[in-house]
């Protein structure tokens, strides 16, 4: 067994085990999320390098796991005023997705996209409102003087959660750039234990030497970036494109639990 498949064959057994169904109990619906690929490329050239945001080892959902900025997409990220901060080239079809991607990305690192340069304590002040819901998104970048209609953003992919976990999530995946001499210190929320900027194959490589728990999407993910070494090529691969949506199962054989994709033989026995 490769170390690629023994590493997420651990990672996805772990979170079986925290919380999934049995064989042929309905599953549950998937929740709509949006995550975004936070990315910096080294002023003087060289490969780009990715955020990748640590939960706590006590979280429930992917504990201990590497992930990107993201979570479950709210009512107020569609609304007109939010949807209005977009570029025209990313409101449709997936707007409020970009939006929440957006909002969730200021909401856990305090960063925003390239061009966006508010001083550290309003950026704070206006975190700490959104947090508590005494604002929206569209309210706080506005006050914040924040323009998007420069944004270098894309819609990169669709994941839906295998159906034997118990919680599932439809999560659209968006692509971004913020810019810099350095790549920039996110100020994370106390729901995150840390941060790391990797290339994508740093961070694959040392996701096989079980350095960087990641869950399956996340890993496949990089992996993808890594087969374009220039930012700017995959944010216009994506421009035109409407990813469908990649829906794993899984494959549970005793204490083995693998996630299959379709075109694997083994796909039409897996749940």
């Amino acid at each position: 067994m490769s170390d690629l498949r023994a590493a997420t064959e651990r990672i996805e057994r772990e979170e079986f085990a925290r919380g999934h169904i049995a064989p042929g109990e309905i599953p549950a619906v998937p929740r709509p999320a949006a995550t975004i690929v936070v990315t910096w490329s080294p002023p003087g050239g060289g490969p780009y390098r990715v955020l990748l945001l640590r939960r706590p080892d006590t979280t429930r959902f992917a504990a201990g796991a590497h992930v990107f900025a993201g979570g479950v997409i709210d009512p107020g990220d569609g609304t007109p005023e939010s949807l209005a901060l977009l570029p025209a080239a990313l409101r449709e079809p997936e707007g409020t997705a970009a939006v929440a991607a957006l909002r969730e990305m200021f909401e856990e690192t305090l960063l925003l996209p390239a061009g966006a340069n508010p001083s550290p304590e309003a950026a704070e002040d206006w975190r700490q409102r959104l947090l508590g819901g005494a604002t929206d998104f569209a309210t706080a970048v506005r006050e914040l003087g924040v323009e998007f209609e420069g944004l270098r953003a894309a819609y990169l992919s669709r994941w839906v959660t295998p159906a034997r976990f118990a919680r599932r999530y439809d999560t659209r995946f968006f692509l971004t750039v913020v810019e810099g001499p350095e790549p920039p210190t996110p100020v994370l929320t106390p729901e995150l234990a840390g941060h790391l900027w990797v290339t994508p194959a740093e961070g694959v490589d040392r996701f096989a030497a079980g350095e960087l728990p990641m869950l399956f999407p996340t890993r496949m993910t990089l992996q993808q970036l890594a087969e374009s070494p220039r930012i700017e090529t995959l944010l216009e691969q994506c421009a035109d494109r409407v990813p469908e949506p990649i829906e794993p199962r899984l494959l549970v054989k005793g204490d083995s639990v693998r996630p299959v994709l379709p075109g694997d033989p083994a796909y039409a026995e897996a749940d």
